[in-house]
């Protein structure tokens, strides 16, 4: 068995993150797992009942890979918008750092385990001011926003990796005559570096739920 270890959910959801950054998702079976861990894969029905509850841990995992300190909530005097986008960007660094970690995460439903620090998270927004619902759709939101920019930007990056011919497309995106705003944005020399555009949209939405959550409170 792996490095002499006891089996356990843990070491079950280790090695199928393992799994998935070497081959992909397709790859994560719970008898390909049960294989690179040298047992049967009726003994991993021990720990885990379905494929689904491991790629629920495995969500897990990789998001706790994104953990800071102030991952849960702000450290001393800090706002709660600066620390949300700091939180929000440790899980798209940890989304992006493992291959098709953004389809393991996407819909995945929390464990047992994770429900306190989700009631923790629910809470920093409940203290400076949003309900509990209005909260949760806040988490829910830039759920949504990091997964659907982690899956695009992996996705590119696999585009890249297979020498696809983009000459003709470049042409024809720096045409001036036919595309001209289309063109002016080109040479204006927009980065293609996931982090930059990620950030960009984040400070958007905080900008925008900022604005959004004073309001309420005006109200």
């Amino acid at each position: 068995m792996a490095g002499g270890k006891a089996l356990s959910k843990d070491l079950i959801v280790e090695k199928a993150v393992e799994l998935l950054g070497r081959q992909g998702l397709a790859a994560v079976t719970l008898r390909r797992v049960a294989t690179e861990l040298g047992v049967s894969a009726p003994t991993l029905y021990w720990h885990i009942s379905d494929k689904r509850e491991l790629l629920d841990g495995m969500a897990e995992y990789l998001l706790r890979r994104g953990r800071t300190d102030a991952f849960d909530r702000p450290s001393g005097g800090q706002p709660w918008w600066e620390w949300l986008t700091e939180r929000t960007r440790a899980m798209f660094e940890a989304m992006i750092s493992v291959r098709d970690a953004p389809q393991v995460i996407a819909g995945n439903r929390p464990t047992p385990d994770s429900l306190a620090e989700i009631d923790v998270a629910i809470g920093v927004l409940v203290d400076a001011g949003f309900t509990p619902a209005d909260a949760q759709q806040v988490f829910f939101v830039l759920g949504g926003y990091i997964g659907g920019m982690a899956l695009e930007w992996q996705q590119e990056a696999d585009r890249e990796q297979a020498d696809v011919d983009d000459r003709e497309l470049h042409a024809a995106v720096t045409d001036a005559e036919r595309y001209p705003n289309l063109a002016a944005a080109v040479r204006s020399g927009v980065h293609r570096e996931p982090m930059e555009t990620f950030l960009f949209g984040l400070d958007l939405l905080v900008r925008g739920l900022r604005a959004w959550h004073a309001e309420r409170a005006a109200d």
